[in-house]
């Protein structure tokens, strides 16, 4: 209930308090029992001019004698631990959190047994990644090479049955031996898409760990000083670069629908990344830039291997 601009509640909390992103102000009763909590929104003059702004305050308590440990720190996971397992929960990993918190422990983890960089510890998971994922993307590029062969005869089909109208009987003739041909060829149309979508699950966790874990606040590495948040220069260089590598990769990479024009289409999605990532934290750029170079290393290698083939 809120009454007088406070908000109320009661319940069997394992912890209550208040929380930014990186610290938490939490106290953790005792023993279970009823706990009660109020948050309060006040109007204060700020320390640099004075002018009133919003605040949030939080009181904790319920009973006539309250017992509890008070935790007002920084949200890290091994100082957390060693206070209480159920502060935890402080850190919220999001819906991709079975990923993202096995990726922050093995980030963390290298960066304190070897690297001793949180910039290093991201370069060498994301060639770990791409690595592992290494047999699932030649099978995927792989059915994208033979699709590129095929394409004349693609082509040729659609010559056969050009002019049609969508509603005429034999249209569906067209789809079925275009479907025929990439059966008898061992081709998956939709191969194309395997990479890209195996990297979502990653980025999302990537970005939620980069945004949460105050260990990547301050972090650096080489010119960037943190990679949580984008560089601070006048032009910044790792969403240069990662445009850069995404074009030259799109550029080795098989056109698959043989039509030239909807390949200069494919060729703008380096800029529409960039666009999009010139504003992410810097982690997050390394992340897939490093996935580009990697991905350039293995377009490289399986294209002179089917060549050679």
């Amino acid at each position: 209930d809120v009454t007088g601009g406070v908000m109320i509640q009661r319940g069997n909390y394992a912890f209550a308090g208040i929380q930014d992103t990186y610290f938490a102000a939490a106290a953790l009763p005792a023993e279970s029992g009823q706990f009660e909590v109020h948050f309060v929104n006040d109007k204060l003059p700020n320390a640099i001019d004075q002018k009133e702004d919003l605040f949030a305050g939080v009181a904790m308590g319920g009973e006539a004698n309250n017992q509890f440990q008070l935790f007002l720190g920084p949200k890290d996971i091994d100082l957390m631990r060693t206070i209480s397992p159920r502060l935890d929960q402080l850190v919220d990993w999001g819906w991709f959190g079975v990923i993202a918190k096995p990726l922050f422990l093995a980030l963390n983890w290298m960066n304190d047994r070897y690297v001793h960089n949180y910039g290093w510890a991201i370069v060498i998971l994301t060639v770990i990644i791409n690595f592992v994922m290494l047999p699932l993307k030649f099978t995927s590029l792989k059915s994208m090479r033979q699709m590129s062969v095929i394409q004349p005869e693609v082509k040729k089909i659609n010559e056969k049955y050009a002019g049609m109208s969508m509603r005429d009987p034999r249209k569906q003739k067209q789809n079925e031996e275009v479907m025929e041909l990439y059966k008898k060829h061992g081709v998956n149309p939709a191969s194309g898409c395997v990479p890209m979508l195996l990297q979502i699950p990653f980025f999302i966790a990537f970005y939620k760990v980069l945004s949460i874990a105050i260990e990547m606040r301050g972090a650096q590495w080489l010119w960037v000083n943190d990679l949580s948040r984008p560089e601070d220069i006048a032009i910044r260089v790792l969403p240069v670069m990662m445009i850069a590598s995404q074009f030259f990769l799109q550029k080795m990479t098989p056109n698959t629908s043989g039509d030239p024009s909807q390949q200069k289409v494919m060729m703008l999605m380096p800029l529409f990344l960039g666009f999009m990532f010139y504003g992410q934290s810097s982690g997050l750029v390394l992340y897939w830039l490093t996935g580009n170079l990697v991905g350039i290393l293995q377009q490289w290698f399986f294209n002179r291997m089917a060549d050679r083939k």
